[in-house]
């Protein structure tokens, strides 16, 4: 017949690229050992963000700046779909400003009352620990409030690929040290006074925005809309479900909690 004998070419296919690179090393050059090593440096450099305190305008000005220490690492993280790279350089970053506000409120406290809303903080969670009462106990007005957090931090990160998100998060992150080293000051237990006044609703809350600004801190950095699939929806449940874990066990624990907190500290409460 007419096609005997003809060879018939298909064109060899291309292999095709996951939505989304499986790990940071595959679709980008490799840090160098110098990028290392500065991203390390600054990264431990993060508790002496808290000396802007004692600066004026400092209760400002410290949030703003404390990202600039994990930035440039953590955006790299989110933009080759490392969440769980972005979520530990996060979550350091996080304890490392709290530790150096935790620190300044002991050995320098004149300076660490510039940080923003970290006296009015330390005085409500004071009165709660005191008397059992207060909004830490009220979840008619500490929910709304998570909320609202959680709505502004959400459009942040979203519209600037994470960094104001990461300034909230420190913002909210200092004033909560700053009641924690206040408690550590007043225990006069400054090595294990900070643990217990880390409250653990708190810490899991911490962990759950970090987890949701990795995932929606990644639209802008790729420039593009939607670049969500399964994976971050999963990623977003996970976060949700910690953002409910959150107001649950503060709703149930935080009464026994506080009589923990007045107990430890005993004669500064009695």
């Amino acid at each position: 017949m007419g096609f005997r004998g003809s060879r018939v070419r298909i064109p060899p296919s291309r292999p095709s690229l996951p939505p989304y690179p499986v790990s940071p090393v595959s679709f980008a050059e490799p840090l160098t050992s110098d990028s290392q090593t500065l991203g390390r440096l600054l990264l431990l450099a993060t508790p002496f963000v808290a000396l802007l305190a004692a600066l004026p305008g400092g209760g400002w000005l410290l949030p703003l700046v404390a990202p600039l220490t994990v930035y440039v690492w953590f955006a790299r993280r989110v933009r080759f779909g490392d969440y769980l790279g972005a979520w530990t350089l996060g979550m350091a970053w996080a304890g490392l400003l709290s530790l150096g506000v935790i620190v300044l409120v002991l050995l320098w406290p004149e300076a660490a009352r510039g940080v923003l809303y970290g006296e009015p903080y330390r005085e409500e969670m004071f009165g709660w620990i005191r008397t059992g009462e207060g909004r830490e106990v009220t979840p008619a007005e500490f929910v709304p409030q998570h909320l609202l957090h959680l709505g502004v931090f959400i459009v942040l990160c979203w519209a600037s690929g994470g960094y104001l998100g990461l300034a909230l998060g420190a913002a909210l992150v200092a004033y909560m040290s700053y009641f924690v080293g206040g408690y550590a000051a007043a225990a006069g237990s400054p090595l294990v006074g900070p643990v217990v006044a880390w409250v653990p609703w708190s810490v899991l809350r911490v962990a759950a925005f970090v987890l949701v600004g990795s995932v929606l801190a990644r639209p802008l950095l790729l420039r593009r809309p939607w670049p969500f699939e399964r994976r971050e929806a999963m990623l977003l449940a996970l976060a949700a479900t910690g953002i409910v874990g959150d107001l649950l066990i503060k709703t149930l624990a935080a009464p026994a909690y506080g009589e923990f907190l007045r107990g430890f500290a005993a004669p500064f409460f009695d």
